[in-house]
């Protein structure tokens, strides 16, 4: 393989993410050959049909899902790490999608948590967090407190408690568009009486 398509290789990885596709590569000119070629390199490694990762490039699960699932938003548990609102080890990537929305195949060592939202739901909220050199979706963090009230089934009380409380004590917080989002996920009557004590 010539130096130029190597070079033409990282900068498409780049472009991409860290992932690439095979009709990406194809696009650009490599065959399946030079594909095989690179697996066996270890230039590239294969994480599901038709998907790549460069060897070379550190890209963590969070990245690779939200690559692999481009309707998702990271929600839950993922978030409520990300904003440091708790304590907590997630056994799994938690992504929003729309509700009747299909998950596509994920890699078998990609631990993922999905969550159907009805349209109203999923697109409260979505914002753009920087994760290394990645922009990922994710809910911002006034949504992500509430959904912990939403999903009670999944976050546990004191968990949820502990994150609405850690979110009082960062200091800019905002107080309206919690409720804003309390009302609209039905658990203002929930919600506002343990904020009511907080500030």
């Amino acid at each position: 393989m010539t130096q130029f398509k190597k070079l033409m290789l990282n900068e498409l990885i780049s472009v991409d993410g860290g992932i690439i596709k095979t009709k990406t590569l194809n696009e650009n000119g490599f065959t399946s050959r030079d594909i095989s070629h690179l697996l066996r390199e270890g230039v590239l490694e294969k994480i599901k049909q038709g998907h790549y990762i460069g060897k070379e490039r550190d890209i963590s699960d969070l990245e690779i899902a939200t690559k692999l699932i481009p309707m998702g938003v990271l929600c839950l548990f993922s978030a409520i790490e990300h904003y440091e609102l708790a304590t907590v080890n997630p056994s799994a990537i938690c992504v929003a999608l729309p509700r009747g929305v299909t998950c596509p195949t994920l890699p078998s060592n990609l631990f993922v948590q999905i969550y159907h939202m009805t349209s109203r739901h999923f697109e409260a909220g979505i914002t753009e967090v920087e994760a290394g050199k990645t922009m990922l979706r994710m809910y911002d963090i006034e949504k992500t407190v509430c959904d912990c009230f939403k999903y009670d089934n999944e976050v546990e009380k004191s968990i949820a408690l502990e994150v609405l409380k850690n979110y009082i004590a960062k200091g800019n917080c905002n107080v309206q568009k919690l409720l804003e989002y309390a009302k609209l996920l039905g658990k203002k009557r929930i919600i506002y009486p343990y904020v009511e004590a907080l500030i």
